[in-house]
C-alpha cells in the first residue's frame, strides 16, 4: 500500500479538520443545495446542528475557507443550546454571512405518534420561533431524530418549506438504490464512509459539527469528554458574566 492511501485511512473516522477537507476536496464539484429539479448527478451536504453553536461556526468558516457552501440547520428548542442568545445569534449570522443557508432543525420527540395534525401545529410554532428569533425565513428544514412514522412523509414539501427526508433527497429503505444517505451519526459512519460511496450518482451526507475538531478524536468516550468541558468552560463564562459574586470562586473551576 502506498503512501498516499496510508494516509487516507489514517484520516478516515479520524473526524479531524483534516479528514473533513479532504471529503470536502472529493465531493466540491459535485454539491448543491436543496432545491426543486435537482440534476441526474448531485451531492447535497447538511448539518444538523445538535450540541454546539461554536463548533458549527467552525465548520462554516473552513468550508468557507475551501468554497464549499452548505446548509446548517439550527433547533429552536434545544435543550443543549440557545440559538437567541446575543453570543449565539452573533456567530449565527457570522455563519449565514458566509453564504451558508440556515435552516430549522425541527424538533419532533415530544409529539404523539402519528399525529399528523399536531405536527403541522408545531412546525407552525418552531417556523414563528425561527422567524422572530433570527429575524429571517427559510425554505428548507431536517427533522431531529424523526421516528419511522414522521420519515413515512414522503413529500418534498411541507408546510411550505424543502424537507430534507423528502423522496427527491432522501430514499426511506434499508437498501437504498437510488439516493445513498451517509451520516456521521454516534460518531461513526454508520452507513459507509462518504468517500467510498462517491460511484453513486446521488448522494445525501449528514455532517454533525458537534463530532468535528481540528485535531479529532475517534473514541467515543474522549469525544463525549471533549464536548462536555468546552459547555462547561461555556458555563463558568456566563455565569462570570451575568452575576457579580462568581469571580471569587471562579478560579476554583480552571
Amino acid at each position: 500500500m502506498n503512501s498516499a492511501a496510508i494516509n487516507l485511512e489514517e484520516l478516515k473516522n479520524s473526524f479531524s479538520y483534516n479528514e473533513y477537507r479532504l471529503l470536502l476536496s472529493k465531493i466540491k464539484l459535485r454539491l448543491v443545495s436543496f432545491k426543486k429539479n435537482l440534476p441526474d448527478n448531485f451531492i447535497i451536504l447538511r448539518h444538523d446542528v445538535e450540541f454546539s453553536v461554536n463548533r458549527a461556526l467552525d465548520l462554516a468558516i473552513l468550508e468557507a475557507k475551501e468554497s464549499v457552501q452548505s446548509t446548517f440547520f439550527f433547533q429552536v428548542k434545544s435543550p443543549a443550546y440557545n440559538p437567541f442568545s446575543n453570543t449565539n445569534l452573533k456567530k449565527i449570522m457570522h455563519l449565514k454571512s458566509l453564504g451558508h443557508k440556515v435552516g430549522l432543525h425541527f424538533y419532533v420527540s415530544h409529539i404523539v405518534q402519528n399525529d399528523k395534525e399536531g405536527l403541522v401545529k408545531e412546525f407552525e410554532k418552531q417556523k414563528s420561533l425561527f422567524e422572530d428569533g433570527f429575524g429571517f425565513g427559510f425554505d428548507v428544514f431536517s427533522f431531529h431524530r424523526p421516528p419511522k412514522w414522521v420519515l413515512e412523509i414522503r413529500d418534498d414539501i411541507f408546510c411550505g418549506a424543502i424537507n430534507a427526508y423528502g423522496s427527491s433527497f432522501f430514499e426511506f429503505s434499508d437498501n437504498p438504490l437510488q439516493i445513498k444517505y451517509i451520516a456521521d451519526s454516534k460518531h461513526r459512519w454508520g452507513y459507509g464512509h462518504p468517500i467510498d460511496a462517491l460511484a453513486f450518482s446521488k448522494i445525501q451526507i449528514l455532517i454533525h459539527p458537534d463530532e468535528w475538531t481540528e485535531k479529532g478524536e475517534k473514541d467515543v468516550g474522549l469525544f463525549f469528554n471533549e464536548l462536555i468541558e468546552e459547555h462547561q468552560k461555556e458555563f463558568i463564562e456566563t455565569l462570570d458574566s451575568e452575576t457579580k459574586h462568581f469571580s471569587d470562586f471562579k478560579e476554583l473551576y480552571r
